[in-house]
C-alpha cells in the first residue's frame, strides 16, 4: 500500500516536473524576478504548493476514494437487503410494509412499481465520481440499473429492473460523500496561508536589512551624509555592512589627506606667484613685463580651479532651504554683472541641500552660458517628485559627441587653453559634483533658442 502511494506521488511530481520545463521551452516565459523578497517568496510558495498538490492527490486517491467506496458499498449492501426482502415478500401488501420499514431505518426513499420495465436510452446517465463508486458499487447485483444524479435535490436516483418491477432508489449524497474532504481543504489551504503569512513577515525583516545597506550605499555613493547606520541582519548581511562602513572610513580619509595635500601644495606655490608679481611690479611697464603678469594671473586662477575642485566633496552642513530664493539670488547677482537672464518660478519647493554649493554650481552653468551666449533662461518646477530646473542659453551649443567629456576635469572644448575664451575646464566638473552629492542629476541637451540646454533634477 505504502509503495502505492509514493509510486502515485513519483509520477505526479515527475508529471509537474515536466509541465515546467514544457512552459520553459516552449512558451518562453521569464520566471525569475529580480527582487530579493519575491526571490525568497517564491523559494517558499513553490515547495509548498508542490507539496500540496501531492498531498491532495494521495488524499484523494487514497482516503477519499476509500471512504466513498466504503459507502457506497454500504448503499450497495442495503439495497440487495431491500431487493432479497421484496422477493420474499412479493405480496403488495407486504411489499409496502417492507418498503416502509427500509425507508425509515435506512434514510432511504424506497418505491417499488411492478410490471414495469426502464428504458435505459431514456434515462441520463451521470458521470461523477459519487455515482462512479456507487455504480462500481452496484455492479455486483446480479440486476441491471441506471443511476441519474438529481443535483438540485442532493439525491441520486438509482433505477433497479426486478423481475416484477422496477425499484426506485433515492440516496442522498450525503451518504456517499464524505464531508472530510473538506475539513483536510480547509485546514490545509489555512494552515498554508498561515504559515506563508509568517514566513513572509520573517523574510521581510531579513530583507530589511539588505535594504537600509543599499541606501546607505547610494548615499554615501552620492556624497549625501550617511547617519545612524548600523550593521544588522544575518550575518552575511552584518559582514557586508561592517566592509561598507570600512570602505567610507577609507574613502573619507583618503579625500581629507587629499584636500589637505592641494591645500598645502596651494599655500606653497602662492608664496612664490607673489614674490613674482611683486618682483614684477618693480620692473620696467613694458609688453614683456605685462605678459609675466598675464601668466601669473592666470596661474593664480588655475590653482584656485584645482582647490575648488578639490574641495568638491565639501564639509558644508545641509539644510532645508526654499531653493526659489537661492536660484533669485544668484541670478540677481549675475545680472548686477551684466548677464542677460530671465528667471521663471513655476513652483516654490523647499528641500534639503547645502546652499553655497549649489548656489556655486548654478553660478557656474549661467556664467558659462553667458560667455557664450547672449540670453539665457532659467526656469523651476516640480515634475514626477523631482526638483526639475532647465537652463536654456542661444549659444553656439555643444556638439553631441563632446556633452560626456565636458564634466571631465580640466577638459575644455577650447584646446588652445586661452584664459579669455574659457576657464581651465573645471566648472561642469565641479557642478556635476555638487548635483551628484545631492542625488540629483545633470544632462545636457539641445536647448529650444538653438543653444544649450542644461537640465538638473533633485530628488524630493
Amino acid at each position: 500500500m505504502k509503495k502505492s502511494v509514493f509510486q502515485k506521488a513519483g509520477r505526479v511530481l515527475k508529471e509537474i516536473w515536466d509541465f515546467i520545463r514544457y512552459i520553459l521551452k516552449y512558451v518562453k516565459v521569464k520566471i525569475s524576478p529580480k527582487s530579493l523578497l519575491t526571490r525568497f517568496i517564491l523559494i517558499i510558495l513553490i515547495p509548498m504548493v508542490l507539496l500540496q498538490v501531492v498531498a491532495s492527490m494521495v488524499f484523494y486517491d487514497n482516503h477519499w476514494r476509500s471512504i466513498s467506496r466504503r459507502l457506497a458499498n454500504d448503499i450497495a449492501g442495503e439495497v440487495e437487503t431491500v431487493i432479497y426482502m421484496i422477493e420474499q415478500y412479493p405480496d403488495s401488501v407486504q411489499t409496502e410494509d417492507v418498503l416502509a420499514y427500509f425507508d425509515q431505518a435506512l434514510q432511504l426513499k424506497i418505491h417499488f412499481k411492478p410490471e414495469t420495465q426502464i428504458i435505459f436510452d431514456s434515462v441520463n446517465v451521470d458521470n461523477t465520481g459519487l455515482v462512479k463508486q456507487l455504480d462500481r458499487a452496484l455492479s455486483k447485483l446480479d440486476y441491471p440499473f441506471v443511476i441519474k444524479e438529481n443535483r438540485s435535490q442532493d439525491y441520486i436516483m438509482v433505477y433497479i429492473q426486478l423481475k416484477t418491477g422496477v425499484l426506485k432508489v433515492e440516496v442522498p449524497q450525503k451518504r456517499v460523500f464524505s464531508s472530510t474532504t473538506y475539513a483536510f481543504l480547509v485546514w490545509m489551504i489555512g494552515a498554508s496561508i498561515l504559515l506563508f503569512w509568517i514566513a513572509f513577515l520573517f523574510m521581510k525583516n531579513q530583507v530589511r536589512s539588505v535594504y537600509r545597506l543599499a541606501d546607505a550605499a547610494e548615499k554615501f555613493g552620492t556624497g549625501r551624509a550617511v547617519e545612524r547606520f548600523k550593521p544588522e541582519g544575518a550575518t552575511e548581511v552584518r559582514q557586508a555592512g561592517q566592509a561598507f562602513l570600512l570602505m567610507k572610513n577609507r574613502i573619507q580619509k583618503y579625500l581629507g589627506e587629499r584636500t589637505s595635500m592641494l591645500s598645502g601644495v596651494s599655500h606653497d606655490l602662492r608664496t612664490p606667484l607673489t614674490r613674482m608679481k611683486l618682483q614684477l611690479s618693480m620692473m620696467p611697464d613694458d609688453e614683456s613685463t605685462q605678459d609675466l603678469l598675464s601668466d601669473i594671473d592666470e596661474m593664480e586662477k588655475m590653482l584656485e580651479g584645482y582647490l575648488a575642485f578639490a574641495r568638491g566633496e565639501g564639509k558644508e552642513p545641509s539644510q532645508v532651504m526654499e531653493v526659489s530664493e537661492l536660484l533669485t539670488d544668484v541670478v540677481e547677482k549675475l545680472r548686477r554683472n551684466g548677464h542677460d537672464i530671465d528667471l521663471h518660478i513655476e513652483q516654490t519647493q523647499q528641500i534639503s541641500l547645502r546652499p553655497h554649493d549649489f548656489s556655486r554650481a548654478i553660478t557656474n552653468i549661467l556664467t558659462n552660458a553667458h560667455r557664450y551666449a547672449k540670453h539665457a533662461a532659467v526656469v523651476m518646477g516640480v515634475r514626477d517628485h523631482f526638483l526639475d530646473i532647465t537652463i536654456d542659453d542661444d549659444g553656439p551649443g555643444i556638439p553631441k559627441e563632446k556633452r560626456d567629456d565636458v564634466f571631465k576635469a580640466f577638459y575644455r572644448l577650447d584646446d588652445s587653453r586661452n584664459s579669455k575664451t574659457g576657464g581651465v575646464g573645471l566648472g561642469l566638473t565641479i557642478t556635476r559634483d555638487i548635483v551628484l552629492s545631492h542625488g540629483g542629476e545633470i544632462t545636457l541637451e539641445e536647448s529650444p533658442m538653438k543653444g544649450l540646454r542644461v537640465h538638473l533634477r533633485f530628488p524630493l
